[in-house]
């Protein structure tokens, strides 16, 4: 049981998290990668935050819509990572992107100031996916083998051994500092869509968690627990 854990409702417009390998159609995933959250950690607190400062972690995102874009990119280059970036070209591309996001995170309770009066502003994807937080709710979590998920990623092993239907993508868990922007390590996801609709929202059911799951016992929300040791290490 996680006692000392708040939970931190996050709202926007919009919401991209641009699918890898993609590039003259943007297309976005149906939920942030670990990656992302990092990157948003990173916002709230000022400064570069990597896994060794977060125990562990866990969200789901819901969304209401999917449409489509056109945008205008701006590419610059830079020959080594010392170089001032130099702008090269200018291209039209599609981009997908997620209405009316809602994320739910889950951190330890130490996060809750960081989050009140974040240092930087709140993303969902790119630049213009400005995000609010709505709320800030001390959470209590309480380890489950089974329950209903919609908007989070599993390991490609729980979505396997339980038959679930997901799209896998390998997607990476962390990003270190510029300039080098190196992932920390790459895993195989399988991505739940959490879209919302008018009968409410898409749950699939997981009946072999193995550990994974967690239930907030105010709101009933199950989602994936990642500890810090399996961000890091896979284990």
């Amino acid at each position: 049981m996680l006692e000392s854990a708040v939970r931190i409702r996050l709202t926007a417009l919009t919401a991209s998290f641009r699918a890898p390998s993609f590039v003259a159609y943007q297309l976005s995933l149906t939920v942030p990668p670990l990656a992302t959250i990092f990157g948003l950690l990173s916002a709230a607190r000022g400064h570069w935050v990597m896994p060794e400062e977060v125990p562990w972690l866990a969200y789901r995102l819901t969304y209401a819509a999917r449409a489509m874009d056109l945008e205008t990119i701006y590419t610059v280059e830079r020959k080594d990572a010392a170089d001032t970036p130099r702008y090269k070209e200018r291209n039209i591309v599609q981009r997908e992107f997620l209405v009316h996001p809602e994320l739910d995170l889950f951190l330890p309770a130490e996060w809750r100031a960081p989050f009140q009066r974040p240092r930087y502003q709140l993303v969902l994807g790119r630049s213009q996916d400005v995000a609010t937080v709505v709320s800030i709710e001390a959470a209590s979590l309480e380890p489950v083998s089974t329950g209903p998920v919609t908007g989070v990623l599993l390991p490609a092993d729980v979505v396997a051994r339980n038959g679930i239907t997901a799209v896998l993508q390998n997607l990476p868990v962390a990003f270190t500092p510029d300039p080098e922007r190196a992932p920390v390590r790459v895993a195989m996801f399988g991505l739940v869509d959490g879209e919302r609709s008018a009968r409410g929202l898409r749950l699939v059911s997981i009946e072999d968690g193995e550990g994974w799951l967690v239930r907030d016992r105010a709101s009933g929300i199950v989602v994936p627990l990642y500890p810090q040791e399996w961000i890091l290490n896979g284990r």
